[in-house]
């Protein structure tokens, strides 16, 4: 996260009229490294994007290539972007201020091998969590997660996580 370049980090509040055709080169973007489908924004889409309070380029850059990936037309609507929470942006704070409650109640314990416990959990769940957004599709899961098909399904199977497609 810290290797976004100083044109990431500039707010968008005061550049709307730069948001459609950031959230266009991105949709391209995202074509061209992902093989995604979509090549453009229903008006409802438009309308959200301009009227969302986007923090940074970056934020708008993850939002529109999820969006890519999820989505299943050519044409990206609202509900391909689902952000009712700045999750990318906060999952930090929240996996910190979960490890500080577990951390107090596991200090008695003088030999605990808590990286052994807890990333295999943070993995699984978030396998699992990107597994049901993209309905099981593990080609749209790897490329969410940023890793090789290959790579998620040696994960699933040795996680023990169970796929179910519909």
């Amino acid at each position: 996260m810290t290797n976004m370049n100083k044109e990431e980090q500039i707010s968008l509040k005061d550049r709307k009229d730069d948001i459609l055709l950031l959230a266009m080169r991105f949709i391209q973007l995202s074509k061209e490294q992902l093989g995604t489908e979509p090549v453009e924004l229903s008006k409802e889409a438009e309308a959200f994007l301009l009227t969302y309070e986007w923090l940074d380029e970056g934020e708008l850059k993850i939002s529109v290539k999820r969006a890519c990936i999820v989505s299943e037309g050519t044409v990206l609507q609202i509900e391909d972007f689902d952000l009712k929470h700045r999750q990318a942006r906060s999952i930090g704070k929240f996996v910190e201020s979960k490890l500080q409650g577990f951390m107090r109640n596991i200090k008695q314990f003088e030999k605990f091998n808590l990286y052994d416990m807890v990333i295999p959990e943070v993995e699984r769940s978030l396998i699992l969590m990107v597994m049901k957004e993209t309905n099981g599709n593990q080609v749209k899961a790897s490329k969410l997660l940023g890793i090789n098909r290959n790579t998620l399904r040696s994960k699933i199977k040795k996680l023990g996580i169970k796929i179910n497609n519909k």
